[in-house]
């Protein structure tokens, strides 16, 4: 029987005691269950009927129910918007071209802490309510900035890169590890809740409006195969699992945000992109992935192999979604495979005006979606769009 088990490249020891990652004898060490080598059937059992937050709020139950009840029969259409550019309405670039309204609306806390004049894309808590009151469904994700700069004169040359070419635009910033656990007496612990209590500020105003959040924070956090392009999951050099940190992160801000900041309208969408990275049954409603899938060549595919890929991930009864494309997957062929995304989420434009074809262009003009196959899908029977989405929240 193997000692080791495989990740990202890199062997390590088996646990003895832990079920997931652990720390023993003064060693980083993988449960044998936990090794991605190890999981290979679907999961069997019914799954959970109620979010993981034992106190969710009522619309947030409701939503959850909601999205139970669709997963293997529909998908909801989803739309990010421009987060950075609060001048773009990405509704609106998605209405004209297809007559109707994505259902799901994904922003972005990613400039929030940001200071001065030049500040854009701090309009994101206010236009997720002004969504939810139309009846829209609300995600938020996290381009978490720099946490050592957050409270600083240099907040505004944060960045949240790990690896770019380009050094300008990385962060040296890297979760505090000490022992097995965060060390809570570094300073990078303390610059960690900073970032956690601001968008805790958010999310409150978020809950105080009636508003439900699929909550992705951590997004693509192994990177390439385990090297992290964002400093949640960058590669150490100090021995420590880059998986073991994140998930420690991961569960450490589900407490803070949960149980000492009392928030219950979220629910808790996983985008590691990698077992291995998996944090927890407990801590987890909905398993995602992102898929920028350079050889699709518009055959609009249903990515059938990243979704089996997903539902592997636990043998808990997760939903998955597809948390960012490019190419948006063929309702017939998503049907015809089995590959039910709960969601999918076509990525944003770049600041240009609508119907320019760009590679930067997710959305607008021509080169990843057609306009035909933009009408197909958002016409799809099996398609959810804005206007076929029960009232679950109670935006006030």
């Amino acid at each position: 029987m193997p000692q080791s088990c495989t990740v990202n490249g890199k062997a390590w020891p088996i646990c003895a005691h832990a079920d997931s990652w652990g720390f023993e004898q003064g060693r980083y060490c993988i449960a044998r269950s936990f090794c991605p080598a190890s999981r290979s059937g679907l999961p069997t059992g019914a799954g959970r009927a109620a979010p993981v937050d034992a106190q969710a709020d009522r619309a947030t139950r409701a939503t959850f129910s909601y999205l139970r009840s669709i997963w293997g029969i529909a998908i909801l259409a989803g739309q990010s918007d421009l987060t950075w550019k609060d001048a773009i309405d990405m509704t609106e670039r998605v209405h004209a071209d297809t007559g109707k309204y994505p259902a799901l609306m994904g922003y972005d806390f990613m400039n929030y802490g940001m200071t001065g004049n030049d500040a854009d894309g701090l309009r994101q808590t206010d236009e997720a309510i002004a969504w939810a009151r139309r009846g829209g469904l609300v995600e938020f994700s996290w381009h978490w900035r720099d946490p050592a700069l957050l409270r600083t004169p240099l907040v505004n040359k944060a960045n949240f890169y790990a690896r770019e070419a380009d050094a300008r635009k990385n962060t040296p910033f890297t979760i505090p590890v000490s022992q097995g656990t965060l060390d809570r007496t570094s300073p990078a612990f303390r610059q960690l809740d900073d970032g956690i209590d601001l968008v805790a500020g958010e999310l409150k105003k978020l809950a105080a409006a009636g508003v439900t959040v699929l909550w992705r924070p951590l997004h693509e956090a192994s990177g390439n195969h385990g090297d992290g392009w964002f400093w949640w999951g960058r590669t150490r050099a100090d021995g420590v699992p880059q998986a073991y940190a994140n998930i420690m992160l991961w569960r450490h801000m589900f407490d803070r945000l949960v149980n000492m900041h009392g928030i219950h309208n979220l629910i808790w969408v996983w985008n590691g992109q990698d077992p291995a990275w998996y944090p927890g049954d407990d801590v987890v409603d909905i398993i995602s992935y992102d898929i920028y899938d350079t050889s699709d060549d518009k055959t609009y595919g249903s990515q059938v192999k990243t979704y089996l890929k997903a539902r592997v991930t636990t043998a808990d009864h997760k939903p998955v979604a597809l948390s960012e494309n490019s190419y948006i997957p063929d309702p017939d062929r998503i049907a015809a495979d089995g590959a039910w995304w709960l969601w999918f989420m076509t990525w944003n434009d770049r600041d240009t005006p609508a119907g320019v074809t760009a590679p930067e262009n997710f959305w607008t003009g021509e080169y990843y979606n057609t306009a035909a196959h933009k009408r197909k899908v958002y016409h799809h029977p099996r398609v959810i769009t804005l206007d076929r989405v029960p009232r679950l929240n109670a935006p006030r």
